[in-house]
């Protein structure tokens, strides 16, 4: 009877054991197998990890490390793609800026081929445009500001681009046929506006739930660009 009782369990136990294998490789044959990142797609992924924690602790707070261990890889890896810090943040500028520039898709609508073809753009639409797209993303508003304060003095590493910035944007400017009242200078008010604009964008960032962005910056428009001098070129 002993024996029977122990050969009972013995087999018990290997039927468990079989349930419990059969199940473990279900599982696995059900668990989709991980994606591997591209090379682009890696690269894409640390340049938004950094856009992140440079808003968090500025650039010359935030490493390299921090950005590997944000994702979980090896700073190895990160250096890997980047090269180095300042390739990241050239990268994060580039990326995040040059490439996605509220003025120069507006812009782009009036060249050939465009939905506004013929017609010429506007100082106060344009603005516009750059404030409902900072509202979308005020994240890299932020960055954009942190950076822009670092970089004043000359070793920080976007020196350069921030301290030429105005000279490109004067330049872009004069590129294009624009409407404008008669006897404005438009560079000049274009210029004025900008810088009315990146100041007002400072206060909203600062204080996002105490100002409405978009609201604001109309009040700021109509003293800029009045009725009716500017009327039909708004």
């Amino acid at each position: 009877m002993g024996d029977e009782t122990a050969m009972e369990n013995m087999n018990e136990r290997s039927r468990i054991a079989e349930l419990i294998n059969d199940h473990a490789a279900d599982a696995r044959r059900k668990k989709p197998a991980r994606k591997r990142m591209s090379s682009e797609e890696r690269f894409e992924q640390i340049v938004d990890v950094a856009v992140n924690l440079i808003a968090q602790k500025g650039y010359y707070g935030m490493s390299l490390q921090d950005v590997a261990n944000e994702i979980g890889i090896s700073q190895t890896a990160v250096i890997h793609r980047v090269k180095s810090k300042q390739g990241l943040l050239i990268a994060v500028i580039e990326r995040h800026y040059d490439k996605s520039d509220a003025i120069a898709r507006y812009l782009a609508r009036f060249a050939p081929g465009g939905d506004r073809e013929g017609d010429r753009p506007r100082i106060p639409e344009a603005l516009h445009e750059v404030v409902e797209q900072q509202v979308r993303r005020p994240q890299l508003a932020k960055v954009f500001e942190m950076l822009n304060a670092e970089a004043m003095s000359p070793v920080h590493p976007a020196y350069s681009y921030f301290a030429e910035r105005p000279a490109r944007m004067a330049a872009e400017f004069r590129a294009h046929e624009w409407l404008l009242p008669e006897g404005v200078d438009g560079e000049f008010v274009y210029m004025l506006a900008n810088a009315a604009l990146y100041g007002l964008e400072g206060r909203w960032l600062a204080n996002p739930d105490g100002i409405d962005f978009v609201a604001e910056w109309e009040r700021y428009a109509d003293y800029l660009f009045p009725s009716p001098q500017w009327d039909g070129c708004r």
